[in-house]
């Protein structure tokens, strides 16, 4: 199959025409029904997927619905998986392809934006409503479409210590955005509106704890983490925010990291109490070296290879609460590759 090289910012890019390999792709779907939009599309979603017979398509709630649907997918031999869900079906996902999953090799994944929460699915997912969305990549499948796109990712690896399972997805975070991950959850289960309990409720939230911290408020508590880096010992200090991702941008569209190391993991750590945290902000959240973004100031950004952390603190992966056993040691290191089909 010939792939011609179409370069994008972070990543590596692929133009993907079916025409030329003369054959329909076989599609395999993954449906969360409990997603937020899911709910709401999850009739039309299935009315359509009944038109197209080769379609295998799979509801999906707990991690042995995802682990049976990929067995039986990868038995009938399925070489394109659409997800469609939130960010934490995504990871499910991708955590059981790379945790001894069924295929021998990993099809290309396409991720529709089916859940409250969609930043996977925002920076390499196929745009639009679900329905829409999945329109679009049947009628690819099927050579009918326009040229689709792969947009090849690492993707993280997460042990979180002796005896557990590994984890993987694209976005991990300790400190306050995991303690505003945590908050999120429960504000999403008692939110009566669905603009709240979706992108609009996540902006709220963190616009929230963004105004305390501009007026001086101590909105989230300091988080002791013992940090090495590549096996460079980085100290024990207290932190605001830390993550670590492979994601290219994150939502709204924001990119807080400016390392120019060669590392495929994107680290960025803000220390309890930075300097100028306002006159910092449109920097940071932009990714562009400014003066105000020192380590001295409370602010560091590197690519990475390996991170360990020890903290008394849970921490996320996209979204999914994660815990570790004393003395809550958490690595994360690069975990593979995955191509994400865009059409």
């Amino acid at each position: 199959m010939p792939l011609a090289k179409n370069g994008a910012s972070g990543s590596t890019a692929y133009a993907l025409d079916l025409r030329s390999i003369g054959r329909p792709r076989r599609l395999g779907v993954l449906i969360n029904p409990q997603s937020g939009v899911s709910q709401r599309s999850l009739q039309p979603i299935l009315h359509l997927l009944d038109r197209y017979q080769s379609v295998i398509y799979r509801l999906v709630m707990e991690p042995k619905d995802i682990t049976d649907a990929l067995a039986a997918m990868a038995a009938k031999h399925v070489d394109v998986l659409a997800v469609c869900g939130g960010d934490g079906t995504v990871q499910a996902v991708l955590t059981a392809l790379f945790d001894n999953g069924p295929f021998a090799v990993l099809p290309p994944l396409a991720l529709i934006a089916g859940g409250t929460t969609n930043m996977t699915a925002a920076d390499v997912g196929i745009g639009g409503k679900p329905i829409q969305a999945l329109e679009r990549l049947l009628a690819w499948s099927e050579g009918n479409g326009p040229t689709g796109q792969l947009i090849r990712r690492p993707i993280l690896r997460v042990d979180c210590g002796q005896g557990s399972t590994p984890q993987f997805g694209m976005f991990f975070s300790a400190a306050g955005i995991a303690e505003v991950t945590r908050v999120r959850r429960v504000t999403r289960r008692r939110a009566k509106s669905e603009l709240m309990r979706g992108g609009l409720g996540t902006a709220v939230t963190i616009g929230r704890y963004l105004l305390g911290l501009a007026m001086g408020r101590r909105v989230v508590e300091p988080t002791p983490i013992a940090i090495r880096l590549d096996g460079e010992v980085c100290g024990t200090h207290n932190y605001l925010a830390l993550f670590i991702t492979t994601l290219a941008r994150l939502n709204p569209g924001i990119r807080p990291y400016w390392g120019d190391e060669d590392g495929p993991l994107r680290y960025t750590a803000v220390a309890y109490q930075p300097q100028d945290l306002l006159l910092a902000a449109p920097a940071f959240l932009s990714g562009k070296p400014s003066r105000y973004l020192t380590p001295d100031a409370g602010y560091t950004s590197r690519n990475i290879h390996e991170a360990v952390l020890q903290l008394d603190t849970a921490c996320a992966l996209d979204g999914e609460i994660l815990t570790s056993r004393p003395p809550h040691a958490f690595t994360v290191t690069y975990g593979g590759e995955v191509d994400f089909v865009r059409v």
